[in-house]
């Protein structure tokens, strides 16, 4: 008798693990609104670390293999992860994650893109993306709209916890919306200023803080930077006084630290996403790391 009731504790401990849903997701980000969405209905991992580029992550079996058992795939879309992410969904094997099915969901649904570009794209004009920026979770109004998405498609997928799911989306809302006002309040010193960042990819967070770029250090997108280009970007930045040099932890510092010093600018080294830096797990703590930091550059009585 004992020995039939171990097994059938065994059996409804297996059944539930198996009725959640396995969820794997290109960046840190997405993996974190998939876990607060999910909460205890999912196992979500991501594929590609806070800490390194999504643009050139290296494809290896191990992804293919977590792939290969994944229920749901979420991508940021826009070619951002066209060098690796075709490869890996081919080799997993699991007809769920091609697109178009179910078990495929880009992210990007409901955003409203930038930096469209017109006309033909050419890779002389270096690292553009021809369907427009696609680091739009910057922006935290863009969270929002991609938690619904997520929401959305989770229930799709598992309709019986559908009402765990809206939960969790309204209360991420809420709580979202609040914090856009608390961050967006304190930095209202920067609106209007212009800064110069390394790689264009902060312009959704810099759209929503109204800050402008004067210019990048890179001379085009993703091409290191010529000795002219960086020479004529001190002397414009000495006549704008510009105050901020903004770059990314994934991004060799040197030719940033060498403009910032040359214009006497404080030089922002910030993570992209989420887990780019210890402690940084949630949106949350992501956002306020960042306005944080932004907010530490506020001249002294200003």
């Amino acid at each position: 008798m004992r020995i039939t009731i171990i097994a059938f504790i065994l059996l409804l401990s297996a059944t539930s693990a198996q009725a959640e849903l396995r969820v794997v997701t290109t960046t840190t980000d997405l993996a974190a609104l998939v876990r607060i969405i999910g909460g205890d209905h999912v196992d979500v991992e991501a594929l590609c670390r806070g800490y390194q580029d999504p643009h050139y992550l290296e494809a290896k079996p191990s992804h293919m293999a977590r792939l290969r058992k994944a229920d749901l795939m979420v991508y940021v879309g826009l070619e951002l992860e066209v060098g690796w992410l075709p490869m890996l969904v081919n080799g997993s094997r699991n007809p769920q994650l091609r697109a178009g099915n179910p078990g495929s969901l880009g992210a990007a649904t409901g955003i409203e893109i930038l930096d469209v570009p017109t006309g033909e794209v050419s890779r002389s004009e270096g690292d553009v993306h021809p369907l427009g920026n696609p680091h739009y979770w910057s922006d935290p109004h863009n969270q929002i709209v991609m938690a619904g998405t997520i929401a959305e498609r989770l229930s799709r997928l598992d309709p019986e916890h559908t009402p765990d799911f809206e939960s969790a989306l309204a209360s991420f809302q809420t709580r979202m919306d609040a914090a856009i006002t608390d961050w967006k309040q304190r930095l209202e010193f920067m609106q209007g200023q212009q800064i110069v960042c390394y790689h264009q990819q902060w312009e959704y967070l810099l759209n929503w803080l109204e800050i402008d770029v004067m210019d990048y250090v890179e001379n085009k997108p993703g091409i290191p930077p010529s000795p002219r280009h960086i020479s004529q970007l001190r002397e414009a930045m000495r006549r704008a006084e510009i105050s901020v040099v903004l770059i990314s932890n994934f991004f060799e510092p040197g030719h940033a630290k060498r403009v910032a010093e040359a214009s006497s600018a404080t030089l922002l080294i910030l993570p992209t996403s989420i887990d780019g830096e210890d402690g940084l797990d949630d949106p949350f703590l992501y956002f306020e790391h960042v306005v944080s930091s932004l907010e530490a550059t506020r001249p002294t009585g200003g």
